[in-house]
C-alpha cells in the first residue's frame, strides 16, 4: 500500500473512531428515546467502519493508526444539542468528501476500491437521512 493511500485511510479510521466517541457522549445526554436509538444506530455504523478500515489497512500491508481524531472534542465543546447534531451532520459530509479523496488514491478495482465506494455511498445517504430524522425528532419535541 502506498503512503498517500495509507494516510488517507488512517485519516478516515481516526475520524470514524472520533465519531464513535462523539456519539457515545451524545447518547448519554439525550433524553428522547427515538433520538437515542437513531444515534445508537449511527454509532454502530461508525464502529463497524472503524473496524473494517483497520482490517483493510492491515490486510493490504499498511499500519493502522491507533489515534482518535479531534472531532469528538469539537462536538463536546458545543453548548446545545442542536449545535452538536448539526456538527455531526457536517462531519458526515466531511467524511464523504475524505472518502472520495481516498477513493481517488485507491486502485481502480479490488477490495479497497469496493469498500471505499460503499463507504462513500453510506456517508452520502446518512447525511440526507440524518438531517431529516434529526429535524423531525427535534421539531416534534423541542
Amino acid at each position: 500500500m502506498d503512503k498517500p493511500l495509507e494516510d488517507a485511510l488512517n485519516l478516515l479510521l481516526e475520524s470514524e473512531r472520533a465519531g464513535v466517541a462523539a456519539l457515545e457522549q451524545l447518547i448519554k445526554e439525550v433524553e428522547l428515546e427515538e433520538l437515542r436509538k437513531f444515534l445508537s444506530g449511527s454509532r454502530d455504523v461508525e464502529r463497524r467502519n472503524a473496524e473494517e478500515l483497520e482490517a483493510l489497512i492491515q490486510s493490504n500491508g499498511g499500519t493502522p493508526s491507533t489515534r482518535v481524531g479531534p472531532f469528538a472534542g469539537k462536538v463536546a465543546a458545543l453548548k446545545t444539542l442542536r449545535e452538536r447534531l448539526a456538527l455531526l451532520s457536517r462531519g458526515q459530509e466531511w467524511a464523504a468528501r475524505k472518502t472520495e479523496v481516498a477513493l481517488a488514491l485507491a486502485p481502480a478495482s479490488g477490495p479497497i476500491h469496493d469498500y471505499l465506494t460503499a463507504m462513500a455511498n453510506r456517508h452520502r445517504a446518512e447525511v440526507e437521512w440524518g438531517r431529516a430524522e434529526v429535524l423531525k425528532l427535534l421539531g416534534a419535541n423541542g
